[in-house]
């Protein structure tokens, strides 16, 4: 074959030609990027029992998770609570059966298959917002994991990875085990599919998001002074509330606004008085006890502190440690009751932004819902303004319920006709309440009042507003910036900055969510980024001639400034590349890109010796990384369950008898295969827990393979194509 047939070959191969050719599912068409990601995703279930979809927000995810339930028949959706409208209306749509379980309540509870009754070979869990399961010492984890035994995984989430890339391993966990922590980056490539603005289709109506500006503000410095300053509280008898903490919390609740950091002093009154009283009756209450001493939000009921919590005879010396508390506390929450001029200079900021983006609705974030409350107080006569947190949503004439407020704001993206201009909200004030799964394209401007703690959240809280379909051509971000004193005090801006570096590994292809800051990993793009941008060289070939049909193998030779090679080969119905360089053979996507784009150079005649060289060394290597995967399994400390499980096989086939050699070799055969598949986290703990289990020999290898019926992790490959770069004399 020609290089141009050979390069389409790979393209063809590589890119995939879709199983999913219908664009629409049920009443949904799905966007070209859209159907790819439903392919690649297809493809990364089969290989590894799931994926990650990380799209970048606002890019239709929800829709190419149900194309795959389409597939699957029936699948189960795992969800905040408050996403379950969202989903049963697509669901509806898309004419797809699904049967949802919230977050919420595997916090509560383990849920089994059985219970979600779902059954049969494909059955498909949907984790949305997955990050709330990036913590694998939580309930709401195991529960999950229990959930996902044995089953297809989609993971979706546009901000995977909030605070360290542990999270990314845990969450790849799930479906891999203790291989989630350990994947190459060409196996986290096909694994996680992850696309930024940049790569969606033009037809999507993406809008611009311009770059984030700060807001100055003028502050009150002795404020923090102030807090550092607090004598510290005491701590209830079974510990926490901490000084340093405290202080931290206020200072963050100061730096959001002058409201929201009275009524965290208020609360800290009641906790002092209620405390104070415990203490007088001779006894010192734990937190719960403490809580159940205070009756509402402003008051502290009476009572016999002795019947909450038992006597303790150092009550009366831990008197003066609250009252000495309680007494600067009262003062500092005196000093901010009298003054709230930065939250009245905070809403003529908000006014400065509305006359500057005239027409357009804005939303605006905050961590506290006392910062958006007090704001609304501010600014709700100006007009077309309403409040939406925890606690329900109001505008100047009084309450209405969320689904109206939501509706007033944004009437295209909840599908209704426009409000009356009396009725209309161009100014929504909001906690992160509504930073995940609802739609407020209408938008064209959102408000950051505070520094959340991670920058996932900010970039939930753009991704609310730059969406598909959005009628704007551009997206504004503003952000409060906090007092540099507070900043240096709570490095704010430092950890998210810090924060962004750690998410690099998938999500460098997100804009700037900082004023003069890169969120991407200094000098290397993530492997997502790097996978696009193959992809895109990728479809540069496959314009280009290309049998019908596969041949049984295709070469072509081209002059380069390297010498070296790039191999096609298929794996368990998988194919893939392989690069050669002057640093050697590898299947890392950076290193394969660079050697791609050395394929425009002149084709010359191949020489038989040169393809015979080249593929002898690529065959090595495969032998070589499918012997060493194995190994890896065996002797990596992330995998010391598999690890003890071999070497108890190893045991148990040296000390079998004659007569049973046979069967012993069998049955050790099947449970090496088990220990080398696809195993969950919670197979993985199964084993772990067959491992330390006393069973005769031939009992406990028949359990062992029972735990995964999958192939070995890297099968024998074959290379069907090869363009070999041959360096130019000079």
């Amino acid at each position: 074959m020609t290089l141009c047939e050979t390069q389409a070959l790979y393209a063809r191969c590589l890119l995939g030609e879709s199983d999913f050719r219908n664009p629409l599912v049920g009443s949904i068409a799905l966007r070209p990027h859209q159907q790819s990601a439903v392919t690649r995703a297809a493809a990364s279930l089969e290989e590894f029992g799931g994926a990650l979809l990380s799209d970048h927000v606002g890019t239709g995810k929800t829709y190419v998770a149900l194309a795959l339930a389409a597939a699957s028949g029936k699948a189960i959706v795992v969800a905040p609570a408050v996403l379950r409208e969202m989903w049963t209306d697509a669901a509806k749509r898309a004419a797809v059966q699904l049967t949802f379980v919230s977050t919420e309540s595997l916090s509560r509870a383990a849920c089994t298959i059985g219970d979600c009754e779902a059954t049969g070979p494909t059955r498909l869990i949907i984790v949305d917002e997955a990050h709330y399961f990036r913590n694998t010492a939580t309930r709401r984890f195991s529960a999950l994991a229990q959930l996902c035994s044995d089953a297809h995984v989609l993971l979706v989430s546009a901000t995977p990875i909030h605070n360290r890339r542990r999270d990314l391993h845990s969450l790849l966990s799930l479906f891999l085990g203790s291989r989630g922590s350990n994947l190459t980056a060409s196996e986290i490539g096909r694994v996680v599919i992850r696309r930024n603005r940049d790569n969606v289709d033009a037809g999507a109506s993406m809008p611009r998001i311009e770059p984030p500006r700060w807001c100055e503000l003028t502050h009150d410095e002795e404020i923090p002074a102030l807090l550092l300053a607090l004598p510290p509280p005491l701590s209830p008898r079974d510990g926490g509330d901490g000084g340093a903490l405290v202080v931290h919390s206020l200072i963050r609740q100061w730096v959001s606004s002058d409201a929201a950091l009275y009524r965290a002093l208020v609360r800290r009154l009641q906790k002092a008085t209620a405390l104070i009283a415990v203490l007088e009756s001779g006894s010192y209450p734990s937190a719960p006890e403490l809580s159940s001493w205070i009756a509402g939000e402003d008051c502290v009921q009476l009572g016999f502190g002795e019947l909450l919590a038992p006597q303790n005879s150092d009550a009366p010396v831990l008197l003066p440690i609250v009252r000495r508390h309680l007494s600067a506390i009262r003062s500092l929450a005196r000093r901010m009751r009298e003054s709230n001029q930065r939250d009245i200079e905070r809403a003529q900021t908000i006014r400065t932004i509305r006359a500057t983006h005239s027409g357009v609705p804005i939303v605006a974030f905050s961590q506290y819902t006392d910062t958006v409350d007090a704001l609304f107080g501010l600014l709700a006569p100006d007009g077309s303004t309403a409040v939406l947190t925890g606690r329900g949503a109001r505008v100047f004439g009084g309450h209405i319920s969320r689904i109206e407020a939501i509706a007033r704001f944004a009437p295209r993206a909840s599908g209704v006709p426009p409000p009356r201009t009396a009725e209309a909200v161009t100014l929504l004030l909001t906690t992160d309440l509504l930073s995940e799964g609802v739609n407020l394209q209408d938008a064209g401007v959102v408000i950051h009042l505070d520094l959340p703690w991670t920058p996932a959240r900010m970039e939930q809280r753009l991704g609310r507003v730059a969406r598909m379909g959005s009628p704007h051509e551009s997206v504004f971000s503003y952000i409060m910036r906090p007092p540099a004193s507070a900043d240096c005090l709570i490095r704010a801006e430092g950890i998210l900055r810090q924060k962004m570096h750690s998410a690099g590994v998938v999500t460098d292809g997100l804009h700037a969510i900082l004023p003069d800051g890169n969120t991407s990993l200094p000098g290397a793009a993530s492997v997502p980024a790097v996978m696009e941008e193959l992809r895109s060289v990728l479809e540069s070939w496959s314009a280009r001639a290309c049998q019908s049909t596969l041949p049984h193998f295709a070469s072509a030779t081209v002059m380069s400034p390297i010498n070296g090679f790039l191999a096609l080969y298929c794996c368990a119905g998988q194919y893939r590349i392989l690069a050669c360089d002057a640093s050697g053979v590898t299947d890392d996507p950076a290193r394969a890109l660079a050697t791609m784009r050395f394929g425009g150079y002149e084709e010359v005649s191949g020489d038989p010796g040169e393809l015979k060289q080249a593929l002898d060394v690529a065959y090595r290597q495969l032998r070589a990384a499918r012997a060493l995967g194995s190994l890896e399994s065996m002797i990596s400390p992330r995998h010391s369950v598999r690890r003890n499980a071999f070497r108890r096989i190893v045991q148990i086939a040296g000390r079998s008898r004659p007569h049973a050699r046979a069967q012993v070799a069998a049955l050790s055969a099947r449970a090496r295969q088990a220990i080398l598949g696809r195993l969950s986290a919670i197979q993985e703990n199964r084993l772990a827990v067959l491992s330390s289990r006393v069973l005769l020999d031939e009992d406990w290898l028949t359990e062992v393979g029972k735990l995964s019926s999958n192939a070995p992790l890297e099968p024998a490959a074959e290379i069907i194509a090869m363009i070999i770069y041959r360096k130019s004399a000079l």
